[in-house]
């Protein structure tokens, strides 16, 4: 990814892309949530991006790292409870670990494997706990493989995606240990973790911008 203009323009695009998904599958999350708790992950998730997306509307002079800084902090904010906080979290420090750049697969990867520390030590979750972590943890894996093997960044994402697709498909089966669901025990059978949805719909999003204005170089 050439470029902080680049960058800037994948960030804003990546937020705006993930609100519109989000928003479009609103109520598919919803009903995920309803299975254990009160059905609001859909709704918040859409407070928290849209905060997100209005947060660096105008904000010309600050770097792609520092807009996904500010844009995290909205979302936390403004989405609440544990998701938001761990969203939100997720995508402040993203910000944090770009910094000024470079933009590009290695440091992206490493950065993602920083916001896999932070939201695991946050959610106190792992693999296996049917969380957002589920899906999160494999892409991070898959694009680090995509790195190694010097793939450009939006090719090494859109190639690390179907193992978080997989992961999140992966939590139906899973009992939740971890938030509202692991009160349900082996009633949470069956239903996808509605973050981990959430997670690879963030992903499919970034891939999205990234194919659009980074494309195959």
């Amino acid at each position: 990814m050439a470029g902080e203009a680049r960058a800037e323009q994948v960030v804003r695009l990546s937020l705006q892309k993930a609100l519109d998904l989000i928003s479009a599958n609103e109520q598919e999350l919803g009903r995920l949530d309803a299975a254990a708790g009160d059905g609001d992950h859909g709704a918040a998730m859409v407070r928290g991006l849209r905060a997100a997306v209005a947060a660096i509307d105008g904000a010309e002079s600050a770097t792609p790292g520092e807009l996904l800084v500010q844009a995290g902090m909205a979302f936390a904010d403004a989405g609440g409870g544990a998701s938001g906080a761990l969203f939100g979290s997720a995508i402040a420090t993203l910000g944090q670990q770009l910094g000024p750049g470079p933009y590009n697969s290695a440091t992206v990867a490493a950065a993602l494997q920083a916001v896999l520390k932070t939201v695991s030590t946050m959610g106190k979750a792992k693999p296996g706990d049917k969380t957002m972590i589920d899906a999160l943890a494999p892409f991070v894996e898959a694009i680090g493989e995509a790195t190694d093997m010097d793939q450009e960044l939006a090719d090494a994402w859109r190639t690390a995606l179907p193992a978080a697709e997989a992961g999140a498909k992966a939590t139906a089966s899973m009992v939740a240990r971890r938030g509202r669901s692991a009160r349900l025990g082996d009633r949470s059978l069956g239903h996808q973790d509605p973050g981990s949805v959430s997670m690879v719909y963030l992903l499919r999003a970034a891939s999205d911008a990234l194919t659009e204005l980074c494309g195959s170089q």
